[in-house]
């Protein structure tokens, strides 16, 4: 009875643990106690002995007590009770999880953008941003698992079918709404519909002044909880609230921010429009763990800044530091700590965002980037499915492919590419994977395109490194390997390809020199370095064996860490 009404009283979810521990230790005392006394009509009485009176003593049979109906209703209650508890005791590891004793399904959501009824320039962007707001404080929930931002962009300013977009993103609930601002004052008309029936489960009209606008992602995460009646702790509400700016025109500049696109041209503005919210507001964290994303991506996805790249580390554990909860940055910066020779701070972080949300897409994807470079190919595939599955539409997780090209699966590769726009990165990965496939004849169809667009980009460097393979023209080949060592990338996975280039090209000191750079860097995928064909020019060489032995201590190291059960490699 607690554990259905406590909650609705607001009341925290400890209480419903208090009552079931005092009917745990309640019960044996109330035996004894019951042994002892009697409910007399004077009150509470001790039992009294029977006195011997000197009447002869008969020897009387037993007499079989009737099983009366007060025995039966305490029998029945027992049983109930032991039957309540049983799964909330006996099956969980600690008494804090059991308000998650229910085994509640986990619902699939989606917020869409919100639809400006009066387009405007100065407004268009509130569409995204208010979503992706609410999307950010129902990730905190353990039994809702919500499509990130990236797969519900491309319905902004669109009329929808909720049949249609709810079988496209695979979710049994669509949030969908509109909004209008007018004086400073936002009016949302939010409506929850459940997609398999087309039934409407919520719907509310909202005014609220816009300098309070963060409050909705609060007030809607719980509204929309409550109308799926899934289940969800105050702790989990409570890392919503951090989440508060103090300056209203900071976080309109947050806001404009996050509707840029993942672009070239999107990060640089994005970073601007950060840049000022956290000039208004110097404690908002999302500001910083937004900041460093895009710091993260204009570094690595174009020219390679290193200024840049140096800072993101610094402005993720700003916004922690406001935020210890804030799931954004924790993962950011997993990534980052990946690419950094920092693999198991990695995976302890990725592990405890998993702790929070064993769904959370960007959590996943960070464990499995961090298995792959310590040479997990298979494991990390696992998680990494598991990621774009919640978030197909997420740029960052087109890094699958590179999992599916470690172990022979070019035409997974090829699939992932499907579920993302076309960008630098993915035009230039296809030229690579056609090349490595020996399809030449569209790998320099490729290749030529990415050359002409930007030749002293990162992927042009590297197509033209393929093409002058393809030519047969060596002496090109290796100048321009000394123009991608110049761009200076501290990442250790492409160094790695790097090395393999270098071998390709006949070079065993430029190879054996960034292979080295590598493994010290912390990419250390043994099992890929044992098989890889590009090395095989280098297998009899004595200092080649020397880091083949480095990465297969790291890797062993690494295994036996995490996955205790396996000490050997495969």
């Amino acid at each position: 009875a607690a554990d259905i009404m406590l909650p609705r009283l607001g009341l925290p979810d400890w209480t419903v643990t208090f009552i079931i521990i005092l009917l745990i230790v309640g019960f044996p005392i109330t035996i004894i106690l019951s042994w002892i006394f009697d409910i007399t009509p004077d009150g509470l009485m001790k039992t009294e002995p029977v006195k011997d009176k000197g009447k002869k003593i008969v020897s009387i049979k037993p007499v079989s007590r009737i099983f009366n109906s007060n025995n039966m209703v305490i029998t029945i209650l027992f049983i109930v009770v032991c039957v309540l508890l049983y799964p909330k005791i006996f099956k969980q590891d600690k008494l804090e999880d059991i308000k998650d004793a229910g085994e509640k399904s986990i619902e699939l959501i989606a917020v869409l953008p919100f639809f400006n009824t009066k387009p405007n320039p100065e407004t268009d962007y509130l569409g995204f941003a208010i979503a992706d707001q609410i999307i950010g404080g129902l990730v905190y929930l353990k039994n809702i698992t919500v499509r990130p931002s990236g797969s519900i962009r491309k319905y902004e300013n669109q009329s929808v079918d909720p049949i249609n977009v709810g079988d496209d993103l695979k979710v049994d609930y669509l949030l969908i709404g509109n909004y209008l601002m007018e004086a400073n004052i936002i009016r949302l008309n939010v409506e929850l519909i459940k997609v398999n029936t087309n039934e409407m489960i919520w719907r509310e009209p909202i005014e609220v002044d816009f300098k309070n606008a963060f409050e909705l992602q609060d007030f809607v995460a719980k509204k929309v909880v409550e109308s799926i009646n899934t289940q969800f702790s105050q702790k989990a509400l409570s890392r919503i609230n951090k989440n508060i700016p103090t300056n209203p025109l900071a976080y309109e500049y947050y806001l404009r921010g996050l509707a840029f696109p993942l672009t070239a041209e999107g990060n640089q503005i994005a970073t601007e429009m950060l840049k000022k919210s956290i000039e208004l507001d110097s404690n908002y964290a999302p500001a910083y763990s937004q900041l460093a994303d895009r710091l993260h991506r204009i570094a690595l996805y174009g020219k390679f800044d290193s200024e840049k790249y140096e800072k993101v580390e610094e402005i993720y554990l700003k916004a922690i530091s406001f935020n210890n909860d804030l799931i954004h940055a924790h993962a950011g910066l997993a990534v980052y700590y990946v690419e950094t020779a920092r693999i198991d701070d990695a995976v302890e972080i990725s592990n405890h965002l998993l702790q929070i949300n064993p769904n959370n897409a960007d959590a996943l994807f960070s464990l499995g980037y961090s298995y792959r470079y310590a040479g997990m190919d298979h494991e990390s595939i696992l998680i990494m499915e598991k990621a774009i599955l919640n978030d197909p539409h997420n740029p960052r997780f087109r890094s699958l492919c590179l999992s599916y090209y470690n172990i022979g699966e070019y035409e997974k590769a090829f699939n992932v590419f499907e579920l993302l726009e076309s960008s630098d990165w993915v035009i230039g990965m296809k030229g690579f994977l056609f090349f490595k496939q020996g399809n030449y004849e569209q790998a320099l169809e490729i290749i030529n395109q990415t050359i002409n667009k930007d030749p002293d980009s990162f992927w042009g460097l590297i197509s033209a490194t393929y093409k002058a393979m393809i030519q047969g023209d060596t002496l090109t080949g290796l100048q321009v390997l000394q123009k991608r060592e110049q761009l200076n990338i501290t990442d250790a996975e492409p160094i790695y390809y790097l090395a393999c280039d270098y071998a390709l090209l006949g070079d065993k000191k430029g190879c054996l020199q960034t292979l080295q750079k590598a493994v010290a860097g912390g990419y250390f995928n043994y099992p890929l370095m044992l098989r890889d064909p590009d090395l095989d020019s280098m297998r009899n060489d004595p200092e080649f064996q020397e880091i083949l032995e480095e990465a297969k201590e790291k890797h062993l190291t690494f295994r036996k860490r995490f996955f205790k059960n396996e000490t050997t490699a495969k």
